[in-house]
This record gives C-alpha cells, structure tokens and sequence, in this order.
C-alpha cells in the first residue's frame, strides 16, 4: 500500500512552495561543503533542522535513482502518513473504513491543495500521525511502548518549527495527565515514572538544537532571535491583516472535535488533539504578522483536519443522536473545504529583486572580480551560489568580519528593502546600513524596489598605489 501511495502521488502535478527555494539553498550549500549551509541548517526556526535534512537525504537518494529529489520527498512523506492513519483506522474498524483518509485528502479541494504543494516541512506531518496512530494503539490496549512512542514522535515535532514545537509540547503535556488519569490502578510511582519517559524525547530535541546553534553559532539563542527582533515589529492592524492566512478549516473541526470530547469512546485522543486546533491557526496568523515563514503549518493543519475525519469514522458513541451529530458536523467541515480552496497566499514579496544578470553585468563593468556579500536565509537563497564565485552567503551581518574579508578582495553588498521581510527592522545592522550607509561604502545603484547595490571603498591589499600609507 505505501508504494502504491508514493508511486501515484510522485507522478501527481505539482507546484513549488516558497519555503522550498530556501530549503534546497541550504541542501545546496551543505553538498557543497559551504559554511553558511552549515549554519543555515540549524540557525533559523522558521527554515528548522528536519525539512532540510529530509530534503538533503532525498536529494542523494534521487540522484542514485535518477529521480527528482523533491517530489521523492513529497511522495515518501504523504504516503508514510497517509499508510499511518489507514493502520490506525484499520485498527479500530474495517478496510472499508481504512480508505476514507487517502479519499478524503484527495477529495476535498482544502487538503488536496496542501498536499501538491511541495513544501519540506510535510516531513512534519509523519511524527504527527505516528503519534495518532499510537495514541489510538495505546487506547485500545494501554500498553507502554505506544505511549512512549507517542511522546517519541511529539519530540521530532521539535525540529520543524514553532508552531510544531509547541503543538508537540502541549500534545505531551495532554498526554502525561491523561495517561496519569487512566492508569489510577498503578501505584504512585509507577505514575510518577511513565511522566519522564514522555517529556524526555521532545525536552531533549529542545536541548540538543541549542546545543547545535552554540557549536555552530556560537550563540545557544541565535536561532531564536530572529524572531525575537521581529516581534517588535508587529501592530495590531498587521494581525488582522494577516487573518486570511490562517487555516479556518481547523476551526469549524471543533464542532466535531467537541462533540469527540464530550460524547465518543475516544474521547482521550481527542482530548490530546483539541489545543492543536487552536495552536495552529493562531501560529500562522501570528508568522504571517512576523513575515516569518509559517514552518510546517500547512502541512501540520491538513494533517489534523485529516485526523478529525478519521476520529468520527472510527470512534464509537453509544448511541445514534451523538454519532449523527458528528457526522454532520464533520460534512459541514468537508462542505466549507470544498466551497472554501484558500490556503496559505504566495509569497511575491521577492519579485521586486534584481535579476541575478543585472547585478552581474552591473559589476562587471569595472569590478569583474569582485563578489557580492549577501546576509540572512531569504536573500542568498535568490541568488543561490553554492561554490560562491561570485556571491558570498553568510547568515548573519558582522561588520569586522566583512572588512576583514574586504582587505583579501574587492566584495560589494546587495541590501534588500527595509520591509521586514529579508531582515528584521528593530535593532538590524543591515536596516541601518539600508539608510545610513557607511563611511567605507559607496552606494553605487539602486533598482526599482529600494534595492541597494553598495560597494567596499577599502582596497584589498596589493592594490593600491597608497598602500605605504595604511
């Protein structure tokens, strides 16, 4: 069944998603031995560790098969997920009940959508419905390995982003106080012991990717702080303008998910699935407003509808009015997918960016070897040079190293608009040079957009005629 599932969905068209530039930058970068995909990989939590590298294995495996890594990623990961929900429905119920998510998925327009969207941060959807299957698992026989693996599962959820990561955490944290409730019959500290072993995957994928931005970083906390500078940025009038960017879709499942809650035989599931419905909407309203990227949102919030469907055809209610009541509920959600096609807008806010030939031919005229500096994860992915012969990437701006880097080479620096998208605006050094410059720099073109081309005045040495006098 799983190849069957990656064999129909790697030959489905398909489109690419924003994130996608910046992930297979980063793949680029890390294949070629290149310093800022090494830190690309683990300095930024809205581009988290595990797309990448999901994308970066498929991409060696694709190039052993001859096929196209990207949607060999896409193809494996909706199949894994779609193979876990199929168990757990099986699990519970019949065949005939074990089709309704790949039909559903596909059927309706919402979730088919995300799922053609090729997008790395899918690879979060398959910890999440692991741990839906497992939690199904351990309500039907309350045995310890499925609960550990549950909590296993909401640990990966760590790398793939800050709505994930919270998600994960209040999934566990749900999960450690039903499992104390239903396990009354143990003694205390058997309770007492089963709690560890759920925190500790996702407490220990927290610990180990701050442990990486300080080896690689030098900083525990750089990861963090992007988002951080750009939270002084938002006004309320941005959140309501960025509502159309989240996933309603989640919010009229609650009808059904209560109705799971408050009256079904999987009420616990349910109970450990409920703050999901509201931790991913307001997550991507909330990196919408940022301009951060939404991280797996997407992915992550057609999953859950996905597993709402899934909860109602499996669960038993004891009697008719219940199961009827959510059955509506659940087509009155199938209907608003169909008639409602929205999902995350595109994101055209690079369009403005000179083309990579004019910024060359520019430069050429009169520095034909010089290379040009560009900062942050959005902009060197534009202009992806992985060997850099003529682009320089490096992840965050340090005014000492690049004068440092100027005195070995001619080096100009592409600065992008002051709009919060490619840098934060509060407290970046790059915002500042975007409107005072420097006295070392000469601003030598700026195209339609506010883009800025400014080049290094110092001259490498060997150079100059006056270099007695440094």
């Amino acid at each position: 069944l799983f190849a069957v599932f990656a064999l129909v969905i790697y030959h489905l068209p398909m489109r690419p998603s924003a994130a996608l530039t910046v992930h297979q930058s980063i793949v680029d970068a890390l294949l070629a031995s290149n310093n800022w995909g090494r830190q690309a990989l683990i300095g930024s939590i809205d581009y988290p560790v595990l797309p990448s590298l999901a994308l970066l294995i498929s991409t060696v495996i694709g190039g052993f098969a001859r096929l196209d890594g990207v949607r060999l990623l896409q193809a494996i990961v909706l199949a894994w997920t779609l193979c876990y929900f199929v168990r757990a429905a099986y699990y519970q119920h019949s065949w005939f009940t074990a089709l309704i998510p790949p039909l559903l998925l596909f059927a309706l327009p919402q979730l088919r959508n995300a799922a053609l969207t090729l997008d790395p941060g899918w690879i979060a959807a398959v910890p999440f419905a692991a741990m839906f299957f497992h939690l199904v698992c351990w309500h039907a026989n309350k045995g310890l390995r499925d609960l550990v693996l549950a909590g296993v599962n909401g640990g990966f959820l760590a790398f793939c982003g800050p709505g994930p990561l919270i998600t994960g955490l209040v999934v566990v944290a749900v999960l450690s106080a039903e499992q104390r409730r239903s396990t009354t019959s143990l003694d205390s500290s058997a309770r007492d012991g089963i709690a560890p072993l759920l925190w500790a995957p996702i407490l220990y994928c927290i610990a180990l990717w701050l442990l990486w931005n300080w080896l690689v970083m030098d900083d525990m906390l750089f990861g963090l702080r992007d988002l951080w500078l750009r939270a002084d940025n938002v006004r309320p009038e941005q959140l309501q303008q960025h509502l159309d960017s989240a996933i309603p879709l989640l919010l009229f499942c609650l009808a059904p998910m209560l109705i799971l809650v408050l009256k079904s035989d999987l009420r616990v599931i349910a109970r450990c699935l409920l703050p999901a419905l509201f931790i991913l909407p307001a997550a991507s309203v909330i990196s919408a407003a940022l301009g951060a990227n939404p991280a797996s949102l997407l992915p992550l919030s057609a999953v859950m509808a996905l597993a709402v469907f899934t909860l109602v055809a499996i669960a038993g209610f004891g009697h008719r009015v219940p199961r009827g009541c959510a059955i509506m509920a659940a087509a009155c959600c199938a209907v608003y997918a169909i008639h409602n096609k929205q999902a995350f807008p595109p994101d055209t806010r690079a369009d403005s960016a000179p083309a990579r030939e004019d910024i060359l031919a520019y430069i050429d005229q009169f520095w034909p070897d010089s290379r040009t500096a560009l900062y942050g994860l959005r902009l060197p992915a534009l202009y992806s040079d992985p060997a850099e012969k003529r682009f320089i990437a490096r992840l965050d701006y340090q005014e000492q190293a690049f004068l440092d880097q100027a005195k070995d080479e001619q080096l100009h620096i592409l600065v992008p608009p002051p709009d919060g998208y490619f840098y934060p605006l509060a407290h970046s050094l790059l915002a500042d040079l975007h409107a005072n410059g420097r006295p070392w720099l000469f601003l030598e073109k700026q195209w339609p957009g506010n883009w800025q081309l400014w080049r290094c005045v110092i001259p490498p040495k060997g150079e100059s005629r006056l270099e007695h006098l440094r």
